[in-house]
């Protein structure tokens, strides 16, 4: 089952709850510094919001996590985010997931713990019916989203504004 301890993998995969917000923060900020963003003062900024947002959104399910832990402690996780949009005719249903924060320790990586996260997360996201799932993803991560079906829409009609900070 994908929350006991496999002997084989060396970690089980259980739902994140308010004592792992630290480890989540961490984890977001090891995510973004591997993308390049360095600048500490910005990454400390984002470490309390993210604190502040997790600690409001884990009780109520408006945001989920998922952790791979092992014995030595927490070694990835993965975020879901579930939300209501008008039906249309490509969602009946209305409902949209958006998965985040997929990141794995770099001590871990490349031993199928990113994979087996998201497809718990996908199980669940099917399971509860939602029709559309989407991601950002790194150059990294691509591989692994298309193993998986993922498809970028460069035809895609989806625009981004961002407001001045």
């Amino acid at each position: 089952m994908a929350g006991a301890m496999s002997e084989r993998r060396g970690y089980a995969i259980r739902p994140a709850t308010l004592s792992d917000v630290d480890t989540l923060v961490d984890l977001r900020l090891i995510m973004f510094e591997a993308m390049g963003f360095d600048d500490d003062i910005q990454l400390e900024r984002v470490a309390v919001a993210c604190r502040s947002y997790l600690e409001q959104h884990l009780p109520t399910d408006q945001f989920r996590a998922w952790v791979a832990e092992a014995e030595t402690g927490t070694i990835a996780s993965i975020g879901l985010v579930l939300h209501s949009v008008p039906p249309s005719p490509r969602n009946l249903v209305g409902l949209e997931a958006y998965i985040m924060n997929l990141v794995t320790l770099p001590a871990w990586r490349r031993r199928g713990i990113a994979r087996a996260l998201l497809s718990h997360v996908l199980g669940i996201v099917r399971e509860e019916g939602v029709p559309v799932t989407s991601l950002h993803t790194s150059a990294e991560g691509r591989r692994l989203y298309e193993s998986l079906g993922f498809a970028i829409l460069e035809d895609g009609p989806e625009m981004v504004l961002r407001a001045p900070s």
